[in-house]
């Protein structure tokens, strides 16, 4: 069993170390947020001070909360100058970065989820002005590439049962011990269903790599996965949402910046994909090699 948590812990670890194989090192905060006069000192200082905040707190909902807070009181202007800071800190392999982006990312997708319409409307039509193309993408919605045909269903879970099984009793046997029915009801078409085998601690990251890699699937079965505090964290999850083309666009999107760039790099030519996820990558993968900075205000 060690084993098999030790397996699962690698995907993070795996994923700094491309960025600093793939860099060198991951790049100092001083040298990511070196100041000049078209940026104000007190915005970068508050960019920093959010950096270390974050990694102080423990959970992610939290930091989440904390990210929201902290970018709510800039004028929208700046609000998207560190939108497009966190994404390159991220990109450039800055720890801090990484982990501040990931949880803006649970914001937006708690924005996005919350329907904050008004809200998401001026982030891209403040971002848009400033030609800030990425953070533009962090808040396009577009429906899913794939989908499943007008009036077609994903089929019922098939279990080693006599009879028929409501909804509430698959919930049951999702939070319960026996393997052998779980592995069934990863297959369940029921978010509901998903979502309790998601709090199972006999599900491991295999198991939702599953849910995550099924063709044809639902947006909800995946965005149920996403949302998952536990499962968000991993990359592995979020590269498995991103690269399955019946997952929301506007959701996929917003995950690419949390990605490490050689999957970004495989993503941005991967043909199974909407065309806007693979331009996204093709814009991340180019600002990760050109290494600017986002100073001007």
């Amino acid at each position: 069993m060690s084993d098999e948590r030790d397996a699962e812990t690698r995907g993070d670890e795996e994923l700094c170390d491309e960025v600093a194989q793939d860099s060198g090192a991951p790049a100092p905060l001083e040298e990511v947020c070196e100041a000049t006069a078209q940026v104000p000192d007190p915005l970068v200082s508050a960019y920093e001070g959010l950096l270390h905040k974050v990694q102080a707190l423990p959970e992610l909902p939290m930091q989440a909360t904390l990210v929201k807070r902290e970018v709510e009181k800039l004028p929208a202007k700046e609000q998207v100058w560190f939108l497009d800071q966190l994404l390159r800190s991220a990109l450039w392999g800055h720890q801090g970065g990484m982990e501040t982006m990931q949880a803006a990312v649970w914001w937006l997708m708690q924005m996005r989820r919350d329907d904050e319409y008004e809200t998401i409307k001026t982030f891209f039509e403040t971002a848009h002005g400033a030609q800030r193309l990425a953070v533009v993408d962090l808040f396009r919605e577009v429906p899913p590439y794939r989908a499943l045909a007008e009036g077609q269903d994903l089929p019922e879970v098939r279990l080693p049962m006599d009879s028929d099984v409501t909804l509430g009793e698959r919930r049951a046997m999702a939070a319960g011990p026996k393997r052998r029915i779980l592995e069934r009801l990863l297959m369940d078409p029921d978010p509901l269903v998903i979502a309790k085998l998601l709090d199972n601690p006999q599900i491991r990251l295999q198991d939702v790599r599953v849910v995550l890699t099924r063709r044809p699937t639902t947006p909800d079965l995946v965005q149920v996965v996403v949302e998952h505090p536990k499962w968000f964290s991993r990359h592995e999850v979020r590269e498995a949402a991103v690269r399955n083309p019946y997952t929301d666009t506007g959701l996929a999107l917003k995950l690419l910046p949390t990605l490490g760039i050689k999957t970004l790099r495989r993503v941005r030519y991967s043909g199974d994909l909407h065309e806007l996820v693979q331009e996204s990558a093709k814009r991340l993968v180019t600002l990760r090699e050109e290494r600017t900075a986002p100073w001007r205000v």
